[in-house]
C-alpha cells in the first residue's frame, strides 16, 4: 500500500507540473522528505500526509490506492453524480405530470404552439 503512495505522489506532483523542490516549498516540507517518500526510503508522517492530501485535494484512495482502485472510486463518484441528476429530472417530470393532470393539457399544448408562431 505504501508503494502505491509513492507512485501516486509522483503522479499527482507531475500532473501539477511541479518538481520535488517546488512541491516541498508549497506544502511546507523539505525537498529531501519528498524525495525519500517518492523513492520509498521514508514514510510520510500523519502531518505530512495531511499536507499532501489537502494540497492535492484527494481522497485516501487517490493517495494509497492502486490505479484500479482509483478508477473504481472515480467511476463510483460519477455514477452517484448521474444518479443525483436523474433524480432531479424524474422529480421535474413528476411535477410536470401533476401539472398536466391538474390543468387541461390540450390548452397547454395549444398555448405552447401559439408561442412558436
Amino acid at each position: 500500500m505504501i508503494e502505491n503512495f509513492a507512485l501516486n505522489l509522483i503522479r499527482l506532483r507531475k500532473q501539477k507540473g511541479l518538481s520535488q523542490k517546488e512541491l516541498a516549498k508549497k506544502i511546507g516540507m523539505l525537498p529531501q522528505t519528498i524525495s525519500n517518500i517518492e523513492n520509498q526510503k521514508g514514510y510520510p508522517t500523519f502531518s505530512n500526509l495531511d499536507k499532501i492530501a489537502r494540497y492535492f485535494n484527494v481522497s485516501a484512495t487517490e493517495l494509497f490506492g492502486t490505479p484500479q482502485q482509483i478508477e473504481l472510486e472515480r467511476v463510483m463518484f460519477q455514477t452517484d453524480e448521474y444518479s443525483r441528476k436523474a433524480e432531479k429530472i424524474l422529480s421535474a417530470v413528476s411535477v410536470f405530470e401533476n401539472f398536466v393532470k391538474k390543468y387541461d393539457y390540450q390548452k397547454i399544448i395549444e398555448f405552447g404552439l401559439s408561442l412558436k408562431e
